[in-house]
């Protein structure tokens, strides 16, 4: 098949689980045999754009527009009384005009949307070329809002994520009603878009993980080191840190006093301030070269998120490791672990930072839901299943397309 993939943004570096989602369905569905143009937005540093499209070209045709996106500030006052801020950012001049010429020169033969961030360039495309789309929700992006506006402090924040939210859902919903097929990532996001949408054409395939690059490592624990993995530029995460560092932290330093919180992620220097009180037993050390040591040497990683949607492909990153892994409810969401079997969920600050105590305590405990952890990705979630997942969706989805046509003819 061709297929044209529509990302909302270069999805490098391999750093947060949007850029992993984004790439690996490039990648698996390249290793497949497919042949994949890939349009999306130049980051803003040249740099890091030229290494991003190195790494894309082994799988993609990388076509980029002509500038990256505007600044979130300058979105914001646009669409003050009207748009959906993820989805007006994205809507350039410079994209039509790029896909307008990708598209008369090029025939395809589906359309593949990265986000309902790109639906109203799927929308244009099926009005003006009559092609299939297929619409990959990686989260249902209102609920991301949603559950922004309960737990940010800041009350304009909240107000700016409510309204940011509702307008969001309706686009959402348009989106669901109108492409050919849905590809949600978990049954949860599933079931939300089934109620506001019912007769949409809806599959769960889940996210994957790299099983070959993330596995367990013959390095020493240290028994008293935390860990923490993910971009602090997306605000969900920077949220979940701060939370630990406000709330989870101090409980588990009076029980581990000599207990180390590692921070890695993009934009780390955000939560100095809550660093600062704990000395050197916090250390904020941004983006590193390659995360693999720091998981094998950590006891136990904490995914903290009280705000999400969809599916963390971080925490399959932590389980392929073999790691021992504390996440909150909506942390695990989306994911087949069980609770005290591939890893431990809570919800409460004491009840964390209890778990974590615990697994820092019992290493046979952490060894076993690590290897349980292992087996399940193993069996689940490699890129290969994923990809071969998405193959027969737009397999389904042409045949559906082709059948709809014919009737029209007759």
């Amino acid at each position: 098949m061709t297929i044209l993939q529509l990302a909302p943004r270069m999805p490098w570096p391999l750093t947060d689980g949007g850029a992993i989602g984004i790439f690996n369905i490039t990648k698996s569905l390249a290793e497949l045999g497919h042949s994949i143009t890939l349009v999306t937005f130049p980051l803003e540093n040249k740099d890091e754009t030229r290494e991003a499209a190195e790494a894309l070209s082994k799988y993609a045709k990388v076509e980029l527009v002509s500038r990256s996106l505007p600044a979130r500030w300058k979105v914001l006052l646009r669409t003050l009384f009207r748009g959906a801020y993820p989805i007006e950012r994205r809507m350039m001049p410079e994209m039509f005009v790029r896909l307008k010429q990708i598209l008369e020169r090029e025939r395809f033969d589906i359309v593949h949307l990265d986000h309902s961030h790109m639906g109203k360039y799927g929308l244009w495309i099926k009005q003006k070329y009559g092609l299939p789309v297929v619409l990959r929700e990686h989260n249902f992006e209102a609920l991301i809002y949603e559950r922004f506006a309960s737990t940010e402090p800041n009350p304009l924040k909240r107000l700016v994520a409510k309204i940011h939210g509702q307008r969001l859902k309706q686009e959402e919903i348009h989106f669901l009603n109108s492409f050919d097929a849905i590809a949600a990532i978990t049954e949860a996001d599933a079931a939300i878009m089934r109620k506001h949408a019912p007769n949409a054409a809806l599959k769960v395939i889940p996210a994957g993980v790299d099983t070959e690059y993330f596995h367990p490592r013959d390095l020493a624990e240290d028994e008293d080191r935390i860990l923490w993995v993910g971009s602090l530029e997306w605000d969900p995460n920077y949220d979940a840190v701060r939370y630990f560092l406000t709330s989870i932290f101090p409980l588990i330093q009076k029980q581990r006093p000599h207990v180390q919180f590692d921070v890695i992620g993009k934009n780390s220097e955000r939560l100095r301030r809550f660093a600062a009180p704990f000395g050197d037993r916090v250390q904020l050390l941004g983006r590193v070269p390659d995360v693999r040591d720091y998981l094998a040497r950590s006891a136990v990683l904490v995914v903290p998120l009280r705000i999400g949607g969809g599916m963390r492909l971080k925490l399959l990153d932590f389980f392929a490791s073999g790691k021992a892994v504390v996440a909150t409810t909506i942390a695990a969401e989306g994911n087949l672990g069980r609770d005290n079997f591939e890893l431990r969920i809570a919800d409460t600050p004491a009840e964390f930072a209890s778990s974590v105590v615990t697994l820092l305590v019992a290493s046979a405990l952490r060894k076993s839901l690590g290897n349980a952890a292992r087996s399940l990705v193993e069996r689940e979630y490699s890129w290969q299943v994923i990809g071969e997942r998405f193959e027969q969706l737009y397999s389904d989805c042409l045949l559906k397309v082709a059948a709809r046509e014919k009737s029209i003819i007759i």
